[in-house]
C-alpha cells in the first residue's frame, strides 16, 4: 500500500512516496495530489525516493496527475527516481512528457522556471 506524505519547501508542496506505485496509489493521488495541481499555475514536487517499483496502474496515476496539472497550467516535477522506476519511465518514453529532476534541489529549480 502506498503511503503519501505532503510537506512544503520554500512554499512549494513536496509529496513523498513510500511503497510501490501501483493501483493502491490511486486514492492517495486523487485525495492529496490532484487538488494541489487543480489551481492555475500551481507547482508540485513528487519525491519518489520511497518507491522501488512501479506497474502500469502506477504509471497511469503519474500520467493522470501530470495531465491534470497541464490542463491548469500547473507543473508537477518528479524527483529521486529509483533505478527501476527511472527505467520504466524511460522505456515508455514518458521522460519526454514528465518533468524529471535528479533530486529535490534540482526539482525546486525546475519549479521556479
Amino acid at each position: 500500500m502506498l503511503e503519501l506524505t505532503v510537506s512544503s519547501k520554500d512554499g512549494i508542496p513536496v509529496a513523498t512516496t513510500k511503497g510501490s506505485l501501483d493501483e493502491t496509489a490511486k486514492a492517495a493521488f486523487r485525495e492529496k495530489l490532484h487538488p494541489l495541481v487543480g489551481q492555475k499555475g500551481a507547482r508540485l514536487i513528487v519525491d519518489l525516493s520511497g518507491s522501488e517499483r512501479v506497474n502500469s496502474a502506477g504509471i497511469g496515476n503519474l500520467v493522470a496527475l501530470t495531465a491534470d496539472a497541464n490542463t491548469n497550467d500547473s507543473r508537477v516535477v518528479f524527483c529521486n527516481l529509483k533505478p527501476y522506476v527511472s527505467m520504466v519511465i524511460g522505456i515508455t518514453k514518458l521522460d519526454k512528457y514528465f518533468h524529471v529532476a535528479s533530486d529535490l534541489d534540482a526539482a525546486m529549480k525546475v519549479c521556479r522556471e
